[in-house]
């Protein structure tokens, strides 16, 4: 055995030593403040000394290589100051900011999670993700912030081929460990969301939430449009939905014949004025405690409260929030907490 291949056994080794047992995936460490990430996996972590005079904490995200396509954000903790009336629920204290996502967070989101689109070239690998903190001396009622995010790097496939080749050409150092981990465990291709999802439920059963429910308190952000995917296995017929909270706003009051849905939700004629916040949810059938069997496609109000939700339509299972840029005290915007079954 020659010496560049025993050179190349050796990264091999070391690189499966690497590999989590739980998910086989690269664990790395966590980053502080101001760092790069140069590994396949790392947990971002509040700084100990968050000054009292506020904060800006940028991490940046090296891809290991140009078939980087997505990154994955578990908030294992999450919590900022809340959202601010100005004159609808928006980040304006505390800020959590990712390039290529179109909102920023802010609230309690702990147990949430994100896909974000990565798009690296040979020009220019790099993402970064922004905290930006407010003053607790200058705004002591605002408690203090904390977050445990883990991020992961997935890689779309390109063929066996392609990758054997990128595992033993030349690399840079810092990149060539976690190359070749990844590429001995082909494990990103069953955590890749469906374009456009921000958010891929894999399970088959779980719960899912609006962006800073915070146990029924809310209120979700507005300005908001994204895509909530679920893994559809082949041979699952049904995608139940039991709502435990489900408040939105509506553009009128809910009526016996319609409790918030469609026309209540989003007028088929845009009006300036009129709410359009709704749970988009295409070929949904609700039953309901005190009437027969719906069929709609938007929810709004507290029409989901105390329901149940099949879709048995083919195609994959997807629903949609949307919520503008209207706040009107009267009509609460607590959000939504949901199970759902895959059956």
């Amino acid at each position: 055995m020659n010496f560049s291949m025993s050179f190349v056994l050796i990264l091999v080794v070391i690189g499966m030593m690497q590999l989590s047992t739980a998910k086989g995936q690269y664990t790395g460490p966590t980053l502080a403040c101001g760092g790069t990430s140069l590994v396949k996996t790392t947990t971002l972590l509040t700084p100990n000394n968050i000054a009292a005079n506020g904060l800006t904490c940028v991490y940046t995200i090296r891809s290991l290589n140009t078939r980087i396509c997505q990154l994955r954000l578990d908030f294992n903790s999450f919590s900022l100051a809340q959202p601010t009336l100005d004159p609808y629920p928006r980040c304006i204290n505390d800020v959590f900011s990712v390039d290529n996502l179109n909102f920023n967070l802010c609230g309690e989101n702990s147990g949430q999670h994100v896909y974000v689109p990565f798009n690296p070239t040979s020009a220019d690998r790099t993402m970064t993700i922004t905290f930006r903190i407010a003053s607790r001396s200058q705004i002591p009622t605002l408690a203090n912030p904390h977050w445990s995010i883990r991020v992961q790097q997935l890689e779309c496939p390109s063929g066996m081929a392609a990758a054997a080749k990128d595992a033993t050409r030349q690399l840079d150092t810092p990149d060539m460990l976690p190359l070749m981990a990844r590429t001995l465990s082909h494990g990103d291709i069953g955590l890749l969301a469906p374009t456009g999802c921000l958010q891929y439920f894999q399970d088959n059963s779980g719960t899912v939430e609006s962006f800073n429910f915070g146990n029924g308190v809310g209120p979700y952000l507005g300005g908001m449009n994204y895509a909530i995917c679920f893994h559809r296995p082949r041979n699952s017929q049904t995608l139940r939905i039991l709502p435990t909270t489900f408040e939105i706003a509506a553009s009128g009051n809910p009526t016996a014949q319609n409790p918030g849905v469609d026309e209540l939700c989003y007028s088929s004629v845009a009006i300036a004025a009129r709410s359009e916040d709704n749970l988009h949810i295409p070929n949904a059938v609700v039953r309901l405690p005190t009437l027969p069997a719906l069929r709609a496609n938007r929810f709004c109000s507290n029409s989901l409260s105390n329901g149940e939700v099949d879709v048995s339509a083919p195609g994959p299972y997807m629903m949609y929030f949307q919520s503008d840029q209207l706040f009107d005290p009267f009509r609460r915007e607590t959000g939504f907490s949901m199970k759902y079954l895959i059956l």
